[in-house]
């Protein structure tokens, strides 16, 4: 029991305490996906409230925003996009 304590403490002092790993890169990608059948016009729109939030209400943590539609990680149509921020 001694030994097992004192592994778990000495792997508990080594192990790294962060939530976010070392390799992150500080860009946060956002998926949006709107309903089958949801204009391309329509999901622009929504994509540009999208980067108009994290522009305007986000200015202290965001250094800027790219949004694309048509692609996304549920696979392609005109009612996906991705946001980079």
């Amino acid at each position: 029991f001694l030994v097992i304590a004192g592994a778990t403490g000495y792997l508990f002092t080594k192990l790294p305490s962060s939530f976010l790993p070392d390799e992150d890169q500080g860009i946060l990608i956002a998926s949006v996906q709107l309903p089958a059948g949801a204009t391309q016009e329509r999901t622009w729109r929504v994509m540009r409230q999208v980067q108009d939030y994290f522009l305007d209400d986000e200015t202290d943590n965001v250094a800027g925003v790219m949004t694309e539609v048509g692609f996304g990680f549920g696979g392609q149509g005109q009612n996906v996009g991705l946001a980079f921020i």
